[in-house]
């Protein structure tokens, strides 16, 4: 079942992202100005942006991310997370990679997820696919 999930949802076994970006938001998303972000998670960035917690340093790794890198992963505060979370789109989710998530996968040695391909016993169902091979040598940040 988990090989399921990792393919569906392949942040599940990343997290790179978010041990790599900073992930700043503007400051009324946190849960003390009405939005959802726990406040004590957050940290000021500046007048009009809060950070979370351990991504505003040369070594970021977000405090709400629990787990081990490439492996197993999740966010503590999922459904509560920043607009600049949701809107980090996964490499391949609407058929367009995303460099921002190479470039993050690559720097914890992982590769660049590859395009999903149609199963050729269901080329009428978007909805099977199968991944392609990773690719052996790596690509340009």
């Amino acid at each position: 079942m988990e090989t399921v999930q990792n393919e569906l949802n392949p942040c599940i076994a990343c997290g790179a992202c978010c041990a790599f970006y900073r992930a700043s938001f503007y400051w009324a998303e946190a849960d003390d100005a009405g939005g959802t972000v726990p406040v004590e998670l957050t940290e000021k960035l500046n007048d009009f942006r809060r950070v979370m917690r351990g991504t505003n340093q040369p070594k970021p790794r977000c405090i709400a991310l629990v787990g081990e890198i490439g492996k197993h992963i999740y966010c503590s505060i999922y459904d509560q997370r920043s607009s600049v979370c949701r809107d980090f789109p996964v490499a391949w989710e609407n058929g367009l990679p995303n460099e921002r998530c190479d470039k993050a996968r690559m720097a914890w040695g992982l590769p660049p997820l590859p395009p999903p391909t149609v199963n050729p016993e269901s080329p009428d169902d978007p909805t099977t696919t199968t991944p392609s091979p990773s690719p052996t040598l790596p690509r340009a940040a």
